[in-house]
């Protein structure tokens, strides 16, 4: 299915995502499915987590509630959720695909691990012990022009979806945490500052630690790609010594 959002919106999600850190931020997105086969977000709703934690939410059921009356004043229909992960990439956990029980819902997550926040949409399905979540495509549209605008994997800042230049890479999915971050340490310390080093690394904890200690350590996480095999691209500046 493709699913539009205009970038308002997103700029909202991200924002408020971001004032929720540590914690996890949710909410709920209602609209429209066209004709056409469009899934047309056309409101977003910050709601609170009422568990207050960086590894799972919970809606406040009153904030809930109201938002569902809202939709319905205003002629929209729930199209599902939104959740931010503050660490880790944009990808349904065990968690979120176990919790995801309306196959016809969208489930939007807002990653937080890198630069510059990515989002993307996802459809889940099958039985609780063996939910498959699959890929939606999402597009973001002006909010001026109603053009759509590049959706490569999920929604980016324009400048993180640019090429850099990459300084060094090395692959650690031949070792497992926390080698992983050893590894990933001594290569960051062969660079200079303002260098970049391309990381090639696993699904799971690696992807999990990895992105959060390096910034722990000072360094920025630039941008982390889903290459879509249970591997991940993960690319960090180097900052200061």
């Amino acid at each position: 299915m493709k699913i539009t959002i205009r970038r308002s919106d997103f700029n909202r999600i991200s924002e408020y995502a971001q004032s929720q850190q540590p914690d996890e931020a949710c909410g709920l997105i209602a609209g429209v499915d066209r004709e056409d086969g469009v899934r047309e977000i056309r409101k977003v709703y910050l709601l609170t987590n009422t568990d207050h934690t960086n590894e799972h939410f919970t809606i406040d059921p009153r904030e809930q509630l109201a938002a569902i009356k809202d939709m319905r004043a205003e002629g929209l229909q729930p199209l599902g959720n939104w959740h931010s992960h503050p660490e880790t990439p944009s990808r349904p956990s065990a968690e979120d695909k176990r919790l995801a029980n309306d196959s016809r819902a969208s489930y939007l997550i807002l990653s937080l691990a890198a630069k510059y926040p990515a989002l993307n949409a996802f459809h889940v399905e099958g039985p609780v012990d063996a939910r498959v979540a699959r890929k939606e495509e999402l597009i973001i549209i002006d909010d001026e022009t109603g053009q759509a605008g590049a959706a490569a994997d999920g929604i980016r800042e324009e400048e993180a979806m640019s090429d850099f230049a990459v300084d060094d890479t090395i692959d650690i999915t031949d070792v497992t945490c926390p080698i992983t971050f050893v590894k990933t340490k001594v290569a960051l310390e062969e660079l200079d500052d303002g260098q970049i080093l391309q990381v090639h690394i696993n699904d799971g904890e690696p992807i999990q630690n990895v992105p959060r200690s390096v910034k722990e350590e000072g360094h920025e996480v630039l941008r982390i790609d889903d290459n879509g095999d249970g591997t991940f691209e993960l690319f960090i500046k180097k900052t200061g010594d």
